[in-house]
């Protein structure tokens, strides 16, 4: 079984710091502190042709690449159990449709999307109009897109919801799901992302997400069966920084150590 490890970052040098260092592809946004929110289309173009480069020059897997957060708004507070932190008006709905289609044309390999009604449930009206922007665009430019739906799926009201979620998301042609299983740390939703796996029919991957550390990888893939772990491997604060260290928040060493846990498994 093999795990792949992505890494949100919000930076090029961060892209670069994840590359280097063994990832598998990153989540690309801005605003991560709160979240994260949907970056500029010039700088997805200068990310994605960046990882094209490293790619090339054999500094990144064969199969590194950019997908792209898809959020129009981000929130100061936790989103677990509020479902309205992911509803969204009908001018952010255009505004993110516009965005997926931005985005796939500077060359994002795929889009991180989600949508829910206030009372909790997938609005998937919201979802198909964000979806079928970012499929047009994949074949405006000939390509596929990836289609990851992102950490909505945690506000839902309880375990029954989110597995229902993935079923539905899974005949929307959804490629992945990012969950924490309901949970602030994805290790502690384990058998929530493992009800969800299940769901999913090999099909659809189910990518842990939340609280994740390297130290906790082996112990959530065990318990939850999930082939995919996410993690920013933010550098912590106050942490010495060495001197030819690259100027972003995304720290080497951890991201080091995620692949490294999860290249054993």
């Amino acid at each position: 079984m093999s795990i792949a490890v992505e890494i949100a970052v919000q930076d090029l040098a961060g892209l670069e710091t994840a590359a280097l260092s063994g990832a598998d592809r990153v989540e690309l946004c801005v605003d991560l502190a709160r979240g994260g929110t949907t970056p500029p289309p010039e700088f997805v173009a200068q990310c994605t042709e960046r990882a094209a480069a490293m790619v090339a020059a054999r500094d990144a897997k064969p199969h590194f690449d950019v997908h792209v957060l898809i959020r129009s708004r981000a929130g100061d507070d936790d989103f677990l159990g509020r479902p309205a932190e992911f509803a969204y008006t009908a001018q952010e709905i255009e505004e993110m449709a516009r965005q997926a289609e931005q985005t796939v044309l500077a060359g994002a390999a795929g889009v991180v999307l989600g949508a829910l009604t206030p009372d909790g449930a997938l609005d998937i009206p919201a979802i198909e109009t964000v979806r079928d922007a970012a499929l047009r665009a994949g074949q405006s430019a000939v390509r596929g897109v990836m289609l990851t739906c992102h950490r909505a799926v945690d506000a839902l009201p309880g375990t029954e919801a989110r597995v229902d979620a993935v079923r539905t998301l899974l005949g929307l042609g959804f490629h992945r799901v990012l969950s924490s299983g309901g949970a602030v740390r994805a290790l502690d939703g384990a058998e929530d992302l493992g009800a969800m796996v299940d769901a999913g029919e090999g099909i659809l991957d189910v990518c842990a997400g939340g609280g994740v550390r390297p130290a906790d990888i082996a112990d959530l893939v065990q318990r939850s069966g999930v082939a995919d772990v996410h993690l920013s491997a933010r550098r912590r604060p106050g942490a010495p920084r060495e001197a030819e260290a690259p100027d972003t928040q995304t720290d080497p060493a951890v991201v080091t150590a995620a692949v490294d846990a999860a290249g054993v498994l």
